[in-house]
């Protein structure tokens, strides 16, 4: 559609829209655009595009900055990560020949994105490689997006300039979040007022030790955003970070569901290392357990050992196959046990097995138990499947309990033969992986088999 394409890109190139213009309503395929788009702007028109978006820019900054052409030096203050303003900022200066150096303070740095800056420019992270170390420093930046959510300003982010009017994209954030954005800054600014008046009057020094205080702002920092307690959860995971780049979609700070379908499907350390969505990732975690943010602290400080919190084999089990047409088979597949004594089993299922129903015999080895959840991940092959990052989880409603009791996600069987039926769902993709999870009530402690193929139930406990 043209409208979204100019949302996207900012400009609408004559060419473009004269393309656009042969398509009813001005909505075209996008295979169509992608097999036009090397005609429709070309190398020429792009620099004819970006020298405008220059000028307009140089517009604003002269009109903004009192003595632009005067100053020798620019001072850019930002949260963070990686200086891409700065250097941004730094080739349109060098392609319209000014000469004024650039000096980036940040609170956030990746240190080692900064090896490409300019001789003449410098940039200082508050937060750098010199007060946590890269790894937790990747973590903090993972969760950010909770910061700036707090630092936005009240409207939208900027698209353009004109004059000495910055054009802005619409605000689509609700206003009860504009509002408590106000409270917090109004309050953060408050707090630095009492501050400095309290510093003056008794004689406080708190920047005296520039990295005393850095890491007490990063100890303070890591604690809201990977350690945040019930009330901040309530406070600001309603919170909704608005995506942008020509599009109205709003995404929630907070994602517990995706996340525990997350930890069925691929486990807890793989979890912790999820790209975006969602965009706070360690608020999520705490959504689900006060012990699930506290144990991706550890993650993210490369302080949780795999060999507790991954998994062990612990046994194979025998689950049936039903097909749409009647036949069936019975297949093993293994058991793996967890660090937080919870089981784990995956069944790889193809499109062409025409399966209809799994059946799972829990009360085989678990007459009593917790089943967590079923999620299912799809890929054109088993190993696309098992690292998909959108798995799908199965409604309990679905779930037929054969022989069963189950009060919410608990279970108990009268004898062994309780089982649970999974409904299998057409798909498009080769290959569908089905993942339970559950915790069983039967045993106090599973052990992992010694060569992870042990059979028979139950499983190997302690006494």
């Amino acid at each position: 559609m043209a409208t979204t394409f100019a949302d996207i890109i900012k400009v609408m190139p004559p060419k473009v829209a004269a393309f656009f213009a042969r398509y009813p309503d001005g909505i075209a395929s996008g295979a169509d655009l992608a097999d036009a788009l090397p005609d429709l702007m070309g190398a020429h028109e792009i620099a004819g595009l970006a020298a405008g978006m220059r000028a307009r820019l140089l517009a604003y900054l002269r009109h903004a900055i009192a003595d632009f052409d005067a100053c020798t030096d620019l001072v850019l203050v930002d949260l963070g990560y990686s200086g891409n303003v700065q250097k941004a900022l730094r080739h349109i200066f060098d392609l319209e020949g000014i000469a004024i150096r650039l000096h980036g303070a940040y609170l956030i740095t990746r240190d080692d994105a900064f090896d490409d800056l300019a001789d003449s420019d410098t940039a200082e992270g508050l937060i750098s490689d010199l007060v946590v170390t890269p790894h937790a420093k990747r973590m903090l930046t993972r969760n950010v997006s909770l910061l700036e959510q707090m630092c936005c300003s009240a409207q939208g982010s900027v698209r353009d300039y004109t004059g000495s009017q910055a054009l802005r994209e619409p605000d689509l954030r609700p206003a009860g979040q504009i509002a408590l954005t106000a409270e917090i800054q109004s309050g953060a600014l408050a707090f630095a007022t009492q501050a400095r008046d309290l510093a003056s009057r008794h004689a406080l020094q708190p920047f005296a030790a520039l990295a005393v205080a850095a890491r007490w702002c990063a100890a303070t920092l890591g604690r809201l955003l990977l350690l945040p307690d019930d009330d901040e959860l309530v406070l600001l995971g309603g919170l909704r970070h608005d995506l942008n780049l020509g599009t109205r979609t709003l995404v929630s700070m907070l994602d517990g569901g995706f996340m525990k379908s997350l930890v069925i499907a691929r486990g807890f350390p793989a979890a912790c290392a999820v790209l975006e969505p969602p965009m706070w990732l360690a608020g999520s975690l705490a959504a689900l357990s006060p012990s699930y943010a506290h144990l991706y602290v550890l993650y993210g400080t490369n302080r949780l050992p795999p060999d507790v919190y991954g998994e062990t084999p612990c046994g194979r089990l025998k689950v049936g196959l039903f097909g749409a047409g009647g036949g069936a088979s019975m297949e093993k597949v293994t058991v793996f046990l967890t660090g937080l004594n919870d089981l784990r089993l995956r069944i790889p299922i193809s499109r062409a097995m025409g399966i209809a129903t799994i059946a799972l015999p829990l009360a085989g080895f678990a007459r009593e138990g917790i089943l967590h959840g079923v999620v299912v991940q799809t890929g054109e092959t088993l190993s696309d499947a098992a690292k998909s990052e959108d798995p799908k989880r199965i409604a309990q409603g679905r779930l037929v309990y054969a022989g069963l009791d189950r009060s919410g996600d608990h279970y108990r069987a009268h004898d062994d033969d309780g089982c649970v039926l999974i409904p299998v769902d057409p798909t498009n993709d080769e290959i569908a992986l089905y993942t339970v999870a559950f915790t069983s009530l039967s045993h106090d402690r599973i052990l992992a088999a010694r060569h992870g193929d042990t059979e028979g139930s139950p499983w190997a406990t302690l006494p």
